[in-house]
């Protein structure tokens, strides 16, 4: 198939072009420099110089491929609310190119927006209300699940806050940069709160599950591990480091770290995906823990 691909030069989506290439597909990559078009260029990659913000060309593409994946996302914590408002305009465009195409699009949203599961472990089959510093990306999910009702294929698939691996991710590489700059790793006390976490290989193999085997209007998680407390994650990074560690208020947190950014390091997280499993044939393949990594693996190049 001719697949459409925004975030191909992305953390995830970069990994995810990667896999559609080795099972066969041409893959066509949303990319915004010109730097960025000879990047995939040699990676075999057609590149469609663009931004999200580039409607028109996001529908022409979409309309000219048998599937379109959207992994990119604006990650502005100081912005939350429109970048979720630019997300929503994004979904708008893709689902009026391929409104009774019966075309699969896959789209990425985040388990953040479940906010703090307690002592709770939240299945993908499971109907969640939303609440939280967090929960306005849920909107934008609502979006694309309503798009199945326009004969597309339309799939979520929600990746935990830590995605980790190949020296990547969001929140890991800024604990590390943090702890660099102040000469101590820091958490949010009490340390205690929660996470799953999925390593990135695996989190791309999902996508590809899903571009074969998902159904419309359906939600996936990508989960490896739970009960990964935000402590463990500093403590390793300390150790990888060689440097202290230290805990803070969560209104010293959003002092220095700014509330967003806090909300997510300071929420229990958990989630399963037994549905991914059963419906989708996903499996495991990680060799990897997310501390294993963080301390001997591929955030060594931090060090």
């Amino acid at each position: 198939m001719n697949i459409f691909l925004t975030g191909a030069t992305g953390y995830i989506g970069s990994i995810v072009a990667q896999r559609l290439k080795e099972t066969g597909h041409k893959v066509f990559g949303l990319t915004r420099s010109e730097a960025s078009v000879q990047k995939l260029k040699a990676l075999e990659i057609e590149p469609v110089l663009g931004t999200l913000q580039d409607r028109e060309k996001l529908k022409i593409a979409a309309r000219s491929c048998d599937g379109v994946i959207h992994t990119a996302f604006i990650h502005d914590y100081n912005d939350f609310a429109s970048a979720v408002k630019t997300e929503r305009d994004v979904i708008a465009a893709f689902t009026e190119a391929l409104a009774g195409s019966g075309k699969p699009f896959i789209a990425t949203s985040g388990t953040g927006l479940l906010g703090d599961t307690g002592d709770r472990v939240i299945d993908d089959s499971e109907n969640f209300e939303f609440q939280g510093e967090l929960a306005g990306r849920a909107a934008a999910e609502q979006d694309i699940l309503r798009a199945a009702q326009q004969n597309i294929c339309s799939v979520v698939l929600r990746l935990p806050i830590f995605v980790y691996g190949r020296g990547g991710s969001q929140f890991i590489p800024f604990l590390v940069d943090d702890a660099k700059q102040t000469g101590v790793a820091r958490y949010v006390e009490p340390g205690d709160y929660k996470y799953s976490v999925v390593h990135v290989d695996d989190a791309a193999e999902l996508y590809i599950h899903a571009l074969y085997n998902g159904k419309a209007g359906s939600i996936y998680h990508a989960v490896s591990e739970s009960g990964i407390t935000n402590k463990a994650i500093t403590e390793a990074v300390a150790r990888m480091l060689g440097c202290k560690i230290t805990e803070m208020s969560k209104e010293e947190a959003v002092q220095v770290w700014g509330i967003a950014l806090t909300t997510f390091l300071a929420i229990n997280n958990q989630v399963s995906s037994s549905k991914s499993d059963r419906e989708l044939g996903w499996k495991l393949s990680a060799q990897t823990t997310i501390l294993e990594d963080i301390e001997h693996s591929s955030y060594k190049r931090y060090n």
